[in-house]
């Protein structure tokens, strides 16, 4: 048996075969979009008391201009 044959016999192989998410891939943004705020925010910010609201302020730009940026792009693709 070579090595190539064993491992294609692996039950999941993460690079060939991802996980499927199409149908929610979507919401795992928001999550992402807090992680990023928050740990932007605790490494930018001199006190800690001040990373909650500037986190969310942050979250909130992020999916906005990503909601923008969408609405953009598609208004580009069906109206011209």
């Amino acid at each position: 048996m070579t090595p190539l044959t064993s491992f294609t016999t692996l039950g999941f192989r993460p690079f060939f075969d991802p996980v499927p998410i199409d149908g929610y891939w979507m919401f795992l943004l928001i999550p992402m979009v807090i992680a990023i705020s928050v740990v932007y925010k605790t490494i930018k910010t001199d006190r800690l008391s001040k990373i909650p609201r500037e986190a969310s302020i942050l979250a909130a730009q992020i999916v906005a201009f990503m909601v923008l940026a969408a609405t953009a792009l598609w208004m580009l693709t069906e109206l011209v």
